[in-house]
């Protein structure tokens, strides 16, 4: 599975416990009405079983949310498993909301354990037209702090926006620089940032002198993490801080309660990057432009890879136009009282 790839390093430093999660499937569907309310339906497909009540959408019956439960026998994805079926659950999650500022107070939170997912409408008067815009925006799922722009390029940026949409070829130059990308995502970029917060949280508790003493050896104890010669315990700090003379005390109530925290962020990032999405948004009216995947109807769609909101913000946009019948006959009657009076005029 990916994930024991992804994050086999901070595994094997760390001891971490990384979710055993599988690929997973996540639908979401937004249906815009033309007063700017909205209906969204979110499809969660995972062999975990406790999606429909614990999910990073933050999506439960008690928030107000309509709930399908559906779980059927599948065929096993791992070749070598002695099992030939699995168990795939599931769960539709749907909600009505009267406005967009309503649907962002609920899925735009700034929590570190769930999607931020934000949505943008606009409705532009052009007499003979209404022109209609709507966005939906995934917030980067990434949540350590250490900046990613030490990792990744300009161009590295600009070869995961020109992604093209899941499933869809990509030639073997291509194919290669993703593959070189991920071990720079994950196998540095997520190591020194996973090390970087557990660096922040002895800051945090440390007293002013074993401050100064953890500044001056930052760079030496992520050098001993990362040494594979190093015969650590799979809790490698207490004895690396004793050996540098630092003293913290990670039996306080405070440590387990911010470790918990990075586990938290860690199981998900692990779930987000391993999910396979589809995004749709439906929209009344004439199309007028969109950076959707395909089309069909009024119904657009998108089949985005995990890192195109890794990172970054990733927006989806519609524009559609709707005719005002009402505009077409005011303007025939006015026009035709210009033409009659001006025939009358000259008459």
């Amino acid at each position: 599975m990916k994930t024991q790839k992804l994050f086999s390093i901070a595994i094997v430093i760390f001891g971490v416990v990384a979710l055993t999660a599988c690929e997973h499937q996540v639908a979401v569907k937004t249906s815009v009405h033309e007063d700017g309310s909205l209906d969204r339906e979110i499809r969660l497909t995972s062999e975990d079983s406790k999606i429909s009540k614990q999910n990073y959408f933050g999506c439960s019956e008690e928030n107000g949310w309509a709930l399908i439960v559906d779980s059927v026998q599948a065929e096993s994805s791992h070749p070598d498993s002695s099992a030939s079926k699995e168990k795939k659950n599931t769960v539709i999650f749907r909600k009505s909301y009267a406005s967009i500022a309503e649907a962002n107070a609920e899925t735009s939170s700034s929590t570190d354990t769930l999607f931020h997912l934000s949505s943008k409408f606009e409705k532009h008067f052009r007499w003979f037209y209404t022109i209609y815009r709507f966005e939906d925006t995934y917030h980067p799922i990434n949540r350590f702090r250490y900046p990613i722009t030490d990792f990744l390029t300009s161009s590295d940026f600009l070869f995961i926006e020109n992604l093209p949409s899941e499933g869809k070829p990509i030639s073997k130059a291509d194919s290669l620089f993703l593959t070189k990308l991920n071990e720079r995502i994950f196998d540095h970029y997520f190591t020194r940032a996973y090390m970087d917060e557990y660096f922040k949280i002895f800051m945090q508790l440390a007293d002013p002198t074993q401050q100064q003493k953890l500044k001056s050896s930052e760079k030496a104890i992520f050098d001993a993490l990362l040494r594979k010669d190093t015969n650590f315990d799979n809790n490698p700090f207490p004895k690396l801080l004793d050996s540098l003379g630092i003293k913290i005390d990670m039996s306080t109530e405070e440590f387990k309660r911010l470790d918990k925290g990075v586990e938290s962020k860690v199981n998900f990032m692990s779930w987000a990057s391993e999910g396979k999405y589809l995004h749709s948004i439906n929209m009344p009216g004439e199309i007028v432009n969109h950076n959707a995947d395909s089309v069909a109807g009024n119904e657009f769609y998108w089949k985005p890879s995990y890192l195109k909101f890794a990172f970054k913000d990733y927006t989806l946009f519609v524009e559609t136009k709707k005719q005002n019948i009402w505009a077409w006959i005011v303007s025939l009657i006015v026009i035709g009282g210009a033409a009659w009076g001006l025939r009358k005029k000259l008459q």
